[in-house]
């Protein structure tokens, strides 16, 4: 597994240690967003983020949060509170809370149980996320709160990177959060890699190797190696450095869900609340690659991938049914990171805006082009199947 690069800006130094903080986050404030009803079970509906209030004629959407129940619910995103322990080896230092999924799931619960919360992008402007505070303080010392954030691109392009900000305001009133105003992100906060303040990674099931993780039994199904972006970390902004990892060399630059392959899928434990398992992808030139295979009913991973002309021939040699759906992880970005109130602090809201770079054209053009004529057929075989 190939660590992941740290970038350090000499702002990280004016980061937020460990403290007792000032203020407590109490809840996403939604004045900026159209809140979906939770639909039926295994619809997804989406909550969606304006450039200012929700019900000014003149607002224009920006992205949305995204919640498919039973795993979440409406409004797509809450705020827990109380004293969590990070993870790992020996005493860890406590977290005052966390942002995450409005689901069932709490700060520490455990994997697969719906902590991220899913913010569609679509790069029409920046995203802006308004989180209300209370005068009250946590009792404990604590590195701030956690927040388990997932980015999905839905932008339509190509994305070359993104910058995670702090600051003021929604739309046009934004203002950023400046370096001593008590609001930033927490340098106490270490649950990533080597230690890291923040991260960011492609989800575990694409990229990964399964023997430093209790999770999961079999490596990435494209490579046993961790890839994502890195991130410059200061005070105010995380701001991604180009990738680590494959992810690049296999796909190019992040892609839309729009373009994604196909793969074929396995229900292995008949539980609609667990993710199916990857076995196989259409390549580029429509061949199927099967990576996985199935021996006494338990999924391994295949020394040398197999090639097959159809998904009926990959189901064939499997001798299991298979779903067959876009690989949508490939437009998935999970980030994970802390942020912090320091005594300094007197505000009652801050926002946490979110800014994607699309590939500059004309660059960008002949990799979305060659994408749609790529995978614009396997679209249209979903379209009429």
């Amino acid at each position: 597994m190939v660590a992941v690069k740290t970038l350090v800006s000499g702002a990280v130094l004016a980061g937020l240690a460990p403290s007792a903080f000032a203020a407590t986050i109490i809840g996403w404030n939604t004045a900026n967003v159209a809140v979906a009803p939770t639909p039926a079970d295994y619809v997804t509906a989406t909550s969606v983020v304006f450039d200012r209030d929700a019900g000014d004629p003149a607002a224009s959407p920006t992205g949305a949060i995204a919640f498919t129940p039973p795993e979440a619910a409406s409004p797509g995103i809450k705020v827990v509170n109380g004293a969590f322990e990070l993870g790992g080896p020996g005493p860890q230092p406590s977290i005052a809370g966390c942002i995450m999924a409005s689901s069932s799931a709490t700060c520490d619960s455990p994997f697969q149980s719906g902590k991220r919360f899913k913010e569609i992008v679509t790069g029409k402007a920046p995203v802006d996320l308004v989180f209300d505070l209370g005068p009250d303080s946590p009792s404990f010392e604590n590195v701030g709160y956690e927040v388990y954030h997932r980015l999905v691109n839905d932008t339509g392009v190509a994305l070359r990177g993104f910058t995670i900000e702090l600051g003021f305001g929604v739309g046009s009133g934004f203002v950023a959060s400046s370096a001593g105003d008590g609001l930033g992100f927490s340098t106490g906060f270490t649950a990533g890699p080597d230690d890291l303040n923040a991260f960011s990674q492609f989800p575990f099931g694409l990229f990964g190797d399964a023997d430093g993780n209790p999770n999961f039994t079999l490596d990435g199904f494209f490579a046993a190696e961790r890839t994502g972006f890195d991130l410059l970390f200061s005070e105010d902004i995380l701001s991604s450095q180009g990738f680590y990892g494959p992810y690049a060399d296999l796909f190019g630059p992040w892609m839309t869900r729009d373009v994604v392959p196909d793969g074929a899928f396995w229900d292995f434990d008949s539980d609609p609340l667990t993710d199916d398992l990857l076995m196989a992808w259409q390549r580029e030139d429509s061949v199927w690659e099967l990576r996985r295979d199935i021996v006494n009913g338990v999924a391994v991973s295949l020394a040398v991938a197999e090639e097959f002309a159809s998904l009926a021939d990959v189901i064939a040699r499997l001798g299991v049914q298979l779903g067959d759906g876009p690989i949508e992880d490939l437009a998935n970005l999970n980030a994970t990171y802390a942020i912090a109130l320091a005594d300094s602090f007197s505000g009652d809201d801050f926002t946490l805006r979110v800014t994607v770079a699309p590939v500059p054209l004309p660059g960008a053009a002949p990799l979305l082009i060659a994408a749609l004529a790529v995978f614009g057929l396997a679209a249209r075989r979903r379209a009429a199947a």
